[in-house]
């Protein structure tokens, strides 16, 4: 269990997340809200599990009876998590460097689209500006421009952002000194797509085996789809080729022949069911799976054995959401 003490001021996803995720190892986190609350409350249930939890308490930190509430409670702390705009908590006087006199052991996280200090700091992004000047909705896209709907930079930024805190904490336990931590959206995204950007930058293009590879990616059967996902191992490949009657020497010879080998696959899939091609390519130990929609996880939980998804209770209401991952 983690034995900590967090404040959070902070507003919509990374931050929240963070702190929520720091809650669920046993972390006691205090969300400081404004009079007129997050804005995020707009979006219903999903505020849940971002703050389910916390203890939630309304300050204006704007005023100076506010602020001194508020360096009372940070006295106090561990850990500060704040996704304000840079620049912003040294207007409100809430800035690490006045909360460090008070509290040298502080751990203060700031989490932004760009970081404390640089020429971009000042401007307001969200995800997809991000992943847009990152390079990752040409990425998503396979060469062409793609929003994945996911918002990758936000949570990657809350997960670096918890990785660093526990970091952070486990070094000031040997010091007793905290530390100041400056998170950014871009670099943590850049972070987390590891396998394309190394391949770019280092003039390799787009990754062929993830891009042009016709074992893997999202094939349609006679009544739905399924997914293949041979990367770079000719036994899985062999193996497909077989089960399938495809005609193709190994996998690079696939991938040089990319368009007429997956038209080939796909023309013998969508004679199958799911269930047909899913059981005939499990059999031949190929990794194919079916794709599922949000609404079908009752189903992938019948089928696996595990729950997915629990019900917590959040300010009076019973939610659905996915269970924390260890």
């Amino acid at each position: 269990m983690l034995d900590a003490r967090v404040l959070e001021v902070a507003f919509y996803y990374p931050a929240p997340f963070c702190t929520r995720i720091l809650a669920s190892l046993g972390a006691e986190v205090v969300k400081i809200e404004p009079p007129y609350g997050d804005p995020a409350r707009m979006l219903g249930e999903i505020f849940a599990i971002f703050n389910a939890g916390k203890k939630i308490v309304q300050l204006d930190l704007k005023t100076e009876e506010g602020k001194a509430k508020f360096l009372e409670m940070a006295e106090k702390a561990d850990v500060i998590v704040e996704g304000l705009r840079p620049g912003t908590v040294k207007k409100l006087g809430i800035d690490y460097e006045t909360v460090s006199k008070i509290n040298p052991g502080i751990v203060y996280c700031s989490i932004s689209a760009f970081g404390q200090k640089n020429r971009f700091s000042r401007f307001p992004a969200h995800d997809v500006n991000v992943l847009g000047l990152a390079g990752i909705l040409e990425i998503c896209g396979k060469g062409e421009l793609s929003d994945p709907n996911i918002q990758l930079a936000d949570f990657a930024s809350s997960l670096v952002a918890v990785i660093a805190i526990l970091s952070a904490l486990i070094e000031r336990d040997r010091t007793g000194v905290g530390k100041k931590i400056d998170i950014s959206m871009l670099r943590s995204a850049m972070f987390a797509v590891p396998i394309h950007l190394t391949s770019i930058l280092n003039g390799l293009g787009m990754l062929s085996v993830l891009t042009r590879n016709p074992g893997y990616g999202i094939y349609k059967t006679k009544d739905g789809y399924i997914t293949i996902g041979i990367v770079a191992e000719e036994h899985f490949w062999k193996k497909l080729c077989e089960v399938l009657g495809v005609e193709s020497t190994n996998l690079i010879d696939a991938i040089n022949r990319y368009e007429a080998v997956r038209d080939e696959i796909a023309r013998k899939l969508e004679t199958l069911s799911t269930r047909e091609a899913i059981e005939k390519l499990r059999f031949a130990d190929v990794p194919a799976f079916e794709v599922y929609s949000p609404l079908e996880i009752e189903k992938l939980e019948e089928m696996i054995g595990e729950k997915l998804i629990e019900e917590i209770e959040f300010q009076g209401r019973k939610i659905r959401v996915s269970k924390f991952p260890w």
